[in-house]
């Protein structure tokens, strides 16, 4: 077997470790060289045009999240740290490029596994709670809870996606998962729509979006 020079060996490894990755998986955030200038354009043309539509209630409401560089977010109120882009986007300058990965409810559980973001290495998907107290509706109208406390749905002319699109630009307006399992059925879970504000339950077996959280499971904005 032929003696490789150190660099030479080096090299292998990372190319090894790079393909071991991609084959497991990995939901690590994409790095700013995989950001084309084609997609960070159209990601930034899209936010510019869903700001010229936030109005003054909203900035109200934004002003109520610390906005990060770093492609994070803190709810000064819980003390939630949220991903500012869904999983499978890569945060870059300020926006959210790319299409979101869909997974099932039990991929969605292991997404927080492995992944070092901002500088952190815990997190998790959101309890039911704490993903639906992310919904905003634009109309200021919304649907009475439910008696087991599900949150309405958004009602009269509200704007889709259903959240603050100054913190969580370019966010895809459909089903996200929660962590929270559905206590009646056992192959379904909760989910929250941001088409329309709606919270639900799905079958474990849907492929939808995915927003990773991190901090106090108990403690969730209301």
């Amino acid at each position: 077997m032929p003696i490789l020079p150190p660099s030479r060996f080096l090299t292998l490894i990372a190319a090894l470790a790079a393909s071991l990755l991609a084959a497991c998986g990995s939901d690590a955030p994409p790095t700013v060289a995989a950001v084309s200038a084609e997609a960070l354009a159209v990601a930034q043309a899209a936010h510019q045009q869903a700001l010229q539509k936030v109005d003054e209630r909203e900035q109200g409401f934004t002003a109520g999240f610390e906005l990060r560089d770093d492609g994070t977010a803190v709810d000064t109120a819980s003390g939630l740290m949220w991903m500012r882009c869904a999983v499978g986007q890569a945060w870059h300058t300020g926006v959210c490029v790319g299409e979101p990965k869909l997974s099932s409810w039990d991929q969605a559980q292991k997404a927080g596994e492995d992944m070092v973001f901002a500088g952190h290495a815990d997190w998790r998907v959101p309890t039911r709670d704490e993903l639906a107290g992310l919904i905003y509706c634009s109309s200021g109208v919304r649907r009475a809870p439910e008696r087991e406390g599900v949150p309405g749905s958004c009602e009269g002319d509200f704007r889709a996606p259903t959240l603050l699109v100054t913190v969580f630009p370019n966010s895809p307006a459909h089903k996200f998962w929660s962590a929270t399992p559905d206590e009646r059925y056992r192959f379904a879970a909760w989910g929250v729509s941001f088409y329309n504000g709606a919270t639900g339950i799905g079958p474990h077996t849907d492929y939808v979006n995915v927003r990773l959280v991190r901090g106090s499971a108990a403690a969730a904005r209301n």
